[in-house]
């Protein structure tokens, strides 16, 4: 019997045989602002017929800062400024342009320039205070209806050596070494507000959560990803489960060399694997390494979508399909990272139709 939607990902995340592989996309303001007529981004997915996963919604936690931190947002003179003020100092980072959704404003300045700043938002975090905030659940629910389910945001921040490896790889790697005290110390504290925010965000209705990983060995080694990344999904994934709730470890990097590491984690699906161009692993290496623990989203490389033929995207569907075997029942389609512009839509109903055929 054909399932909804909804129906369908409830299955795969309770770690059922749906009725046929999943398939959805990482569509957000990025791709559509490109399209005539701007259309909203849940809407085209709708439209298209996609298993949806609503991670673009508001956080599940509202914060208050504070401790005497204030934080403003400035735009002038062509530059926005996002400015925490403390007693202790006062921390900014500066975008080239206007910040909103569906730019890529280009990054000018960290809020960490010297050693001193960590000390400084080291103060904002530690002064802030994560408060559950789902008021906004029902409406958009009711919006999404039987097309999929809401999968909010355990944490804004990445796992915490996740959060400043992204920010600035080689500021890190050099400041890791040189203040290891500092920035230690400053890793601790973004991870236990990390965990309060988790605690925070599982008050939320919803039964599953992402986080915004962005796992890769081109920001973490795997000697990193050991040692910070994986004891921190540990405790995420402790909340979560204490509370009845799944998370999903969004990865959209080269992962290859994490593969036995991620095996080890407790979440219910890695999300947005990639293969190259833009990652490096392929779904079968994935399935090979991890067996049917996990569930796999994604599996399409953004670059490949934009230059392939509707024919080069079957036959690489197809193969991937017929070397997952049984482990198909772990897929849900996707394009990994996110949908670029220049990806035409005859191609994503064309993955939707594929996702149809593959029955299990």
């Amino acid at each position: 019997m054909d399932m909804t939607s909804r129906e369908r990902l409830a299955c795969l995340f309770a770690g059922g045989t749906p009725d046929r592989v999943g398939s959805t996309f990482l569509i957000n303001p990025y791709f559509t602002n490109s399209l005539p007529d701007k259309p909203d981004p849940m809407k085209l997915m709708m439209e298209l017929g996609a298993d949806i996963l609503d991670r673009d919604g508001p956080l599940p936690y509202r914060k208050k800062y504070t401790g005497g931190v204030t934080f403003q947002e400035v735009y002038q003179g062509g530059e926005t400024r996002r400015i925490f003020e403390t007693p202790v100092g006062t921390v900014y980072e500066s975008y080239a342009g206007k910040m909103a959704w569906g730019d890529i404003p280009f990054k000018k300045e960290s809020y960490i320039k010297t050693v001193e700043d960590y000390k400084i938002l080291q103060y904002v975090f530690e002064h802030t205070v994560f408060e559950p905030d789902s008021g906004w659940y029902a409406e958009r629910e009711k919006m999404l209806g039987d097309h999929g389910i809401i999968v909010p945001q355990l944490t804004e921040f990445r796992s915490s050596l996740e959060y400043l490896s992204e920010d600035d790889v080689q500021r890190t790697t050099f400041d890791m070494m040189d203040y290891p005290e500092v920035v230690g110390e400053f890793l601790a504290t973004l991870r236990r507000k990390n965990m309060e925010a988790a605690r925070a965000a599982v008050e939320c209705p919803a039964t599953v959560f992402n986080i915004w990983e962005d796992s890769s060995t081109t920001l973490l080694s795997p000697t990193l990803f050991r040692d910070y990344v994986l004891p921190e999904f540990e405790e995420f994934t402790s909340i979560t489960a204490a509370a009845g709730k799944r998370l999903i470890h969004h990865a959209c990097g080269h992962i290859k060399a994490l593969l036995p590491l991620m095996e080890t984690e407790h979440v219910a699906a890695f999300e947005s694997i990639t293969p190259l161009t833009t990652g490096n692993v392929e779904l079968p290496e994935c399935a090979a390494a991890w067996g049917d623990k996990f569930l796999m989203i994604g599996g399409l490389d953004p670059a490949f979508l934009i230059n392939c033929t509707i024919e080069e995207l079957g036959r690489y569907l197809d193969e991937t399909a017929e070397k997952l075997g049984g482990l198909r029942r772990k897929w849900i389609i996707e394009n990994g990272d996110s949908l670029p512009p220049g990806v035409s839509l005859e191609k994503l109903r064309y993955i939707i139709r594929k996702a149809q055929s593959y029955t299990l």
